[in-house]
């Protein structure tokens, strides 16, 4: 498609089975690997290369284009979790809006910071970092293949020294979190719930004024199909002035641009207090086309559609293999992981794979399957061939 076609098609787009025209990459290879990273739809590209020609060929105001993309970005996210505009915090990527709310949240030496053995490093590191800095405790929650059980949660808080509890709503190796009944625990023993989103934000429905959380960060380059370097986080108006913000930008402050040296450290009133002051414009370009994308087709339909591939995948995966993740209606996700009798052949298995063009991933001894709204069930009937012809 031509890129004004492309333009018309994308406005007009609706239905989850004609976004896949969108995404070429489709065309050259079988990639079911969403939860490493995304490719980029064809809007997104003419976006993106409009922009890079119009700040190649001609001038423009790039502050007056910025401060428009991150209006945009906040209103588009803001629809996406249901939040309020003022409550987006427009960040590098997830661990940004992670590190914003462990540095900036009030804990004394000896208070507690609990999440699970198997979490990304990404929430791991932010708070090993405050145990160095401020003696913040960490306390590793059990865990079994990536599966964390509400009760060994519930006997971590029941510590009582326990502040705050950081956790992905799905995790890298596929579990869903029950984020309702953590809410409802972090309530019941006074903690913080903080979220991890960068695995399930614009695939698995989220609404923040129904859950409630106290912080919720997420990325661009995995499910949001976006250039790496950009993401959102959360902020509800009531933690505020419990996250001091702990980074401080010209923007991040109620400045005057007609009088840069009227030094006055009054914080802005909105999300955009814990931002950074050159933001990344061509992230925040791709991130919109994506949000917009999610809201056009809906997030619940994209979810119910990559539990039907997940289903043609479980279905048709032959008896040498097992799944290996909570499928559960509670727990089951857009992720998930199985594994050869041997899994000391999945190593091999995943490169056997990529041979054939076919993409997944090798996670923690794991194979992970992670499909989008772009695949379709011949993708899925591929890579189940392709396992078939493997004999390790």
């Amino acid at each position: 498609m031509n890129p004004e076609t492309v333009k018309k098609e994308f406005e007009f787009l609706s239905d989850i089975n004609d976004a896949r025209k969108f995404f070429p990459m489709t065309e050259t290879c079988v990639y079911l690997d969403s939860a490493h990273y995304g490719p980029y739809s064809l809007e997104t590209n003419r976006r993106l290369t409009e922009c890079i020609n119009k700040f190649t060929y001609t001038n423009d105001n790039l502050s007056i284009f910025n401060n428009e993309k991150k209006r945009r970005i906040r209103e588009l996210a803001a629809r996406l979790i249901n939040s309020d505009e003022n409550e987006i915090i427009i960040t590098g990527c997830t661990t940004h809006g992670l590190n914003i709310f462990a540095n900036g949240i009030d804990l004394k030496p000896g208070e507690c910071a609990a999440y699970a053995d198997s979490e990304f490093p990404a929430i791991v590191y932010a708070w090993m970092n405050q145990e160095k800095l401020k003696g913040v405790k960490n306390i590793l929650i059990p865990s079994l293949n990536g599966k964390i059980k509400t009760e060994d949660i519930e006997n971590v808080l029941k510590r009582g020294d326990v502040r705050v509890l950081t956790i992905s709503s799905v995790e890298f190796l596929g579990f869903r979190n029950d984020l309702d009944e953590l809410r409802r625990l972090c309530t019941a023993h006074n903690a913080y719930l903080v979220i991890d989103a960068i695995q399930s934000a614009g695939i698995v429905p989220m609404d923040v004024k129904a859950l409630n959380p106290d912080f919720v960060a997420c990325g661009s380059q995995k499910w949001m199909m976006s250039p790496a370097g950009i993401g959102f986080s959360y902020i509800p108006v009531r933690m505020r002035e419990l996250i001091r913000p702990t980074y401080v930008a010209t923007t991040s402050v109620k400045y005057k641009f007609d009088n840069f040296l009227d030094y006055k450290l009054d914080f802005n009133d909105d999300g955009s207090a814990y931002e950074n002051s050159t933001p990344n414009t061509l992230g925040m370009i791709g991130l919109e086309s994506s949000l917009e994308l999610f809201l056009k087709l809906g997030t619940g339909n994209i979810f119910r559609h990559i539990l039907r591939l997940l289903d043609v995948f479980a279905a048709g995966l032959d008896g040498r293999y097992t799944i290996e993740c909570d499928m559960s209606e509670k727990h089951r996700s857009n992720i998930l992981i199985f594994s050869y009798r041997d899994s000391k052949k999945n190593a091999y298995i995943h490169s056997e794979l990529e041979k054939r063009n076919v993409f997944i991933a090798l996670r923690e001894g794991f194979l992970r399957i992670s499909p989008n709204l772009f695949n379709n069930e011949d993708d899925v009937k591929k890579l189940l061939s392709a396992l078939k012809e493997i004999n390790p």
